[in-house]
This record gives C-alpha cells, structure tokens and sequence, in this order.
C-alpha cells in the first residue's frame, strides 16, 4: 500500500512542479459556483423533463465525470449507480449488467437480447452493439425497473441512454491528454460549431488509446491484457428556424483486446497459464443515424432512424493448465496431456457479425400542454451471422465448423400519458402492443474428432405478441418535495441461443421462452437548502417469470437451458449535496435481496427454492468528495482541486446453483488537479489500494472457476485544453 501511495505523491509533485509554466489566464472557476446542481434533465421517457419531476427511479452520470483515460468507462458509469453491477465478460460487446437483480440467470443465451435496454440518442442496440467508449458524451441515463412501454423487449431490469454532445452551433473545442503507467496513453478531441451562421453545424469527436496488460502468466513470464482502443464521429446539425431540427450522425469505433479468456480465481494473483500466443477480441462498429423533429400548434414530430453494423473477431487459446489440473482434479482424474497442447492447435476462431436497422415516428404533446402524452411507432431488426472454428482436445464434443444466422424483427406501437388531477396529484399510464419474429438456422460440421456428429443442420421460428405498460400516481407535496407510486410490465424475448452448443451432438436446440416482470415501486425526491442537497429514494418489488437460465454439467459436458421465476426486492438511495461553494458530495447505496421460486425439483440447473439470483450483489454503494480551493503557489494563481470516489460491490453468487461465491470489492480512485481558466492539469490514481476485482465466474466444478478480472492499480497525469 505505501508504494501505491508513494507514485500517487510522485505524480502530485509533478503537476504542482508544473504550475509556473501555465499561459497566463483568469481563473473563475471558484467565483461561479462550480457545483451548482441546476436542473438535470432526463430524455430517457422519450421527452425532455426534470429528472425530479419524472416518477421513475433514475441516475444521471454527467459525461465529465466519465474520465477519458480508464479502460472500463463503463466501470464508472456503474460504479456511481445503485443497484447497478456492469458484469464484464472479457470481451467487447459480451458483457451485461445487472439492476435490482434482474439479469440472466448465468451466462446470457443471447447477447442480441438482454435484460436491459441499450440506446445512444434515442436509437437503440443489441448487446453486441452497446459500445463501452463512450465518446463526447454529455451525460449517461440509467433508468431502473422495467422500461418496457417507451423501450420496447428487453428493458426487463431498466435501460441506458447515452446522451452525446450535438452539433448545435455552440463554438466549442476541447483536446484532453493522459499519460500513465502500463503503457496508458490517451489522447481525446472534441469541437463544434456553426458552418453556416444559424442554420448548419458541425460537430467532430476523436479518441485513441493504448494500455498494457497487468494480467501474469507464468507460462510466458509476460502480462496479457493489452487493449487499443479508437473511436471517431461527425454530426451535422440543420436548423433553418425555429420549428425545425435535424441531426445526422456517422460514427466508426475499434476496440481490441487482448484478455485471457480463463483465469483461474483460486489461483494466487490470478495467473493465466496455456496462453503462448496473444488472445484476440475486436469489436469494429460502423453507425449513422438521422434525427428529425418538426414542431406544430398541437404536437412535436419526431423521426429516429439509425443503422450499425457491427463485427466481432475473437480468437482464444483453450488450454489452460491451471484450470483443467483442477477440474479433472475434481473429476479423480489425471489431468491429461492436452491440458498443456500447443495453442495453436487448441483454439476457438469466431466471427460474428450484426446488422442493425431501426425506425421510430413519434408524436409528442407541445411543451406546457395540460396534459403531457407520447405516441409512436417504431420498427427494430437485427441480421446476426456467426461462423465459428473450435479445435478443444479437453472437450472434443465441441470441435467443428459452425455457421448460425439469427434474423430478428419487431414491430410495436406505444404511448404514454400523464393526467394531473388538481393541483398536486398527477396520474399517468403508459401501454405497448408489440410482435417479434426471430428466424433461426444452423449448420455443423464436425472437425474430425470422435464424440461429435459429422454433420448438423436446424431451422425454426419463434413468434411472439406481447404487452409492456406502466400506471403511475405521483403528489407533489411542494415545490421541492414529489413522492409516487408504481407498477409496471417489462419483457424479454424468447428465442434461440446463437452459440448451438448441443449442435455437435445432433440435438436441435429448443427456443427458450421470454421473460416477463411485475414491478412494485414506491418512491420520493426532495431538494432542500434551495436546491443546494439533492436526495432521491425508492423501494421495490421485482415478480420475474420464466426467467432465461443457462447451465453446464461438468460430468456430462451437457449444457441445459431453462427458465426459472425469481423475485428481488429492496431499495436505492442518491444524495448529492453542495455543502459550500467549493465543497461537494454525492454518494449512493442500494440493496438488494433475490431468490429463486416456484423451482421444479427435476430441473437440471442445480437451482433450489430460496437460492440467490448469480451475479446480483446483495449491496452496491459509493461516496465521491471533491474539493477546489483558490491558491497562489510559485507566483502564479489558480484552482487547485481534490476528488475522491470510492465504489464498493456486494458478494455474489457465481452460478444459479449458488456452488461458487464471487468475493465483493471496493475501489478507491483520486485525482488532484490545477486549472487556470481554460487550462487544467491533473494527477490520477484509479485502484489506489490495487485491489483487483473479480466480475464475472464460469462454474466448471467445485474448483475450477474461471474468472473475468478487472485492472489493478494505474497512476499517470492528463491536462485538459480549451479553446
């Protein structure tokens, strides 16, 4: 712990060193309140509103506070969220979360579909397509508890929003630079402006970043988990007058990764042994979107239209001598041979690819109408290709040549609406009448091996008509004071998982049902000492039915897909208080209980009736503290500022058989800064303490877990210009 802190005060010194060399400037910073809480809005219900007026549970993360150098921004955005656990699978576009318990009942069947509902700007996307660099980003919304009326499938525990900064005429540059240790090198730009004076602008965002690896192995006495990442995109706005609006957005992101796919969580330090070439994951994303809204006398017309095409390149080594000695250990076998093969004839190659189109119309009532409504019309497909070579001496039922196509389609009509009834009560509902249609087909060819079918081949469909809605009853006691009362549907679709794990063997895999949820949620917001403190509640109930489980029995190799009820209930709460003008606080605690219910004692999961929900922590919280202080140091003025967030996640259950326990951690992050002006210079410390977290655990046998870990400790410096 002292050498951590010890590079913590090696990179304060270097910034305050660097002060005197600062352009000459004024700052104002302390003298206009920098943490005024002002109004905060929430477009994630489909219209613009004071999140402390929306009755609904919500978090809003300000895009400054997602920092541009850490590899896992998404780890930020989760970590300031109660009831919020980002499960990181490893590899982009793989990973999923959990809010209020709500999540796959283990591994996700389909990452196409999930239990939360993924959007940048109104326009949404699969799991795959969720991007985890957010760039140029004004703010992130999570909204907790089922979204299914405004969002559509798949909004079973709640949905994300990102909202980018537009090209809206505002003269604005930013470049932000980091440099740290494990190779860390940032570089982050952003401007906009008018083209054509109040009529057409333009907007331009770019990042690129490196890291290193902190990951051992032994095997190679190197360190694995390289990631280069690089995302570029330019919006044109056109705003002729005053009633018209357009936003036409292109957009191109890489992420590439070089993460383990097994770590074993026994194993001390979490070494990785097998791997003697660089694992592969690479997610390329192509989008463009188009956002037209025309208002009139009675209404606002609003047109979404957004297309992404996503790729995703995955090559992993299957070998792995920590973990097969201890499953075949657990099994009372000798670990055999193949356990230390040469990787390269042991290896999984994948490709998958997604294309997506999606089209909303949507109609909205003028702002100040009596009576607030929504309505619309929205259209969402998904073309899904993967083609997969496995080659895995240790499980030889696997190997061969696989090539699956999932084409899915929804279309859905939807509204919203609130009444008040007199002055303070307000009541509101909200309904959506949809259809999905998933077409599945698979083939296999087998490699070879013994225990595999020489050739496979399945098609289906699956279909599906369903009902999302919301009603809602709210009292505002002042001003500052709002209290409702809640109960809503969600869905998540049914459909068939895209890996056909059983096609090897010549079972034809059954769709696997949708999901649905009842959500029983009381709440209140208050603001006090004129607006200066900020605190936010709620309590709930979650009544999910056949949740989407999927399970692997180690003595077989069989893998099992079910549906499973469950139910999770508990609490969030926000505070966020500017105790002075230079002093702010915010922090968060959920809780969360869930259990299984309704189980069938025949079932081949290993579930049992009052078994805890896998990947759910019972307890999610943070505390973030920052401070600006005026100074003159070494003749020149400016702010210096301290920033402290310490995040902490639950314990958690592993598997739906509750056999594996992931162990909770707590995160401490610091940052010290001087700005002048337009100027900020700044020294970090993410993971002070190099605790390293365990997200996510694949249950092989009793001893045998392989994990998905995060970095340990990372110290650097940045400054951020603008111009």
């Amino acid at each position: 712990m002292d050498k951590h802190f010890g590079r913590f005060l090696v990179w304060i010194g270097t910034i305050l060193a660097s002060g005197p060399v600062v352009a000459q400037s004024t700052s104002e910073l302390a003298a206009t309140q920098p943490f005024d809480l002002g109004t905060i809005i929430l477009e994630g219900r489909k219209r613009e509103e004071a999140v402390l007026d929306a009755p609904v549970s919500a978090s809003i993360v300000d895009g400054e506070d997602i920092r541009p150098g850490s590899a896992d921004p998404s780890r930020d955005i989760a970590l300031r969220t109660p009831n919020f656990n980002f499960i990181d699978f490893g590899s982009p576009g793989y990973n999923f979360a959990a809010i209020r318990g709500v999540v796959p009942l283990g591994t996700p069947l389909n990452n196409l579909d999930n239990t939360i509902g993924y959007s940048t700007n109104g326009v949404p996307t699969s799991g795959l397509g969720f991007s985890s660099l957010p760039l140029d980003v004004e703010r992130v919304e999570v909204l907790r508890g089922p979204q299914g009326t405004l969002f559509g499938r798949n909004a079973l525990g709640g949905a994300i929003n990102v909202v980018t900064r537009q090209a809206d005429g505002v003269r604005d540059a930013r470049l932000g630079i980091e440099v740290g240790d494990n190779g860390n090198r940032v570089v982050d730009f952003a401007a906009g402006g008018w083209l054509i004076d109040d009529t057409l602008a333009g907007r331009v965002a770019l990042r690129y970043q490196t890291i290193d690896g902190d990951i051992p192995n032994p095997l190679t006495a190197s360190e694995i988990g390289d990631a280069e990442i690089a995302a570029a995109r330019v919006s044109l706005g056109f705003n002729p007058n005053s009633d018209f609006r357009a936003q036409l957005t292109f957009g191109y992101e890489q992420d590439e990764r070089a993460n383990p796919q097994f770590v074993l969580i026994e194993s001390p330090e979490f070494p990785i042994a097998g791997d003697a070439f660089e694992p592969l994951e690479r997610r390329e994303i192509s989008h463009v979107s188009l956002k037209v809204e025309r208002e009139f006398e009675a209404f606002t017309f609003t047109s979404t239209t957004g297309f992404q095409d996503i790729g995703i390149t995955i090559r992993n080594d299957n070998t792995d001598s920590f973990l097969y000695s201890a499953f075949f250990g657990d099994l009372g076998f000798p670990t055999p041979p193949s356990a230390f093969a040469d990787p390269l004839a042991d290896t999984t190659d994948q490709f998958e690819e997604e294309q997506i189109f999606s089209q909303e119309f949507r109609l909205n009532s003028t702002e100040g109408s009596a009576i607030d409504w929504v309505a619309g019309l929205s259209y969402f497909r998904s073309e899904y290709d993967q083609d997969r070579v496995q080659q895995d001496t240790n499980f030889p039922s696997l190997n061969g040549v696989y090539d699956t196509q999932i084409d899915s389609e929804t279309i859905a009509i939807f509204g919203d609406v609130t009444v008040p009834i007199g002055s303070r009560w307000n009541a509101s509902a909200g309904l959506r009448l949809a259809r999905d249609t998933q077409d599945f087909a698979t083939t296999f060819v087998s490699n070879g091996f013994p225990g595999t079918v020489p050739f496979f081949s399945q098609t289906g469909t699956f279909e599906d008509d369903y009902v999302t809605g919301r009603l809602a009853v709210d009292y505002q006691w002042s001003d500052e004071v709002l209290s409702y009362a809640s109960i809503t549907r969600g869905y998540a679709s049914g459909g068939f998982e895209r890996f056909s794990l059983d096609a090897s063997n010549g079972r034809p895999a059954p769709p696997f049902r949708p999901s649905e949820i009842t959500t029983y949620e009381v709440g209140a917001k208050a603001q006090f000492l004129d607006g200066d403190v900020v605190l936010t509640g709620a309590a709930f109930f979650n009544d999910v039915t056949d949740g989407q489980a999927l399970a692997f029995d180690p003595t077989t190799f069989a893998v099992f897909f079910d549906n499973q009820d469950y139910e999770s209930y508990g609490f969030d709460i926000e505070l966020q208080a500017k105790l002075s003008s230079r002093l702010f606080l915010r922090g968060a605690v959920g809780l969360t209980e869930t259990e299984l219910v309704n189980v069938d004692p025949a079932n081949a999961t290993g579930a049992l009736n009052g078994n805890e929900v896998p990947n759910s922590p019972n307890v999610t919280a943070s505390l973030g503290l920052e401070y600006i202080q005026p100074l003159t140091l070494f003749g020149t003025s400016g702010d210096l500022s301290f920033a402290v967030d310490v995040s902490h996640v639950g314990s958690r259950k592993a598997d739906i058989a509750n056999s594996t326990e992931i162990d909770s951690y707590t995160l401490t992050d610091l940052r010290v800064g001087w700005s002048r002006g337009d100027f900020e210079i700044y020294a970090y410390g993410r993971n002070i303490f190099d605790e390293r977290p365990v997200y996510f655990a694949s249950v092989f046998s009793a001893n045998a877990n392989a994990a998905t870990v995060g970095r340990g400790s990372q110290f650097g410096i940045g400054a951020n210009w603008r111009f």
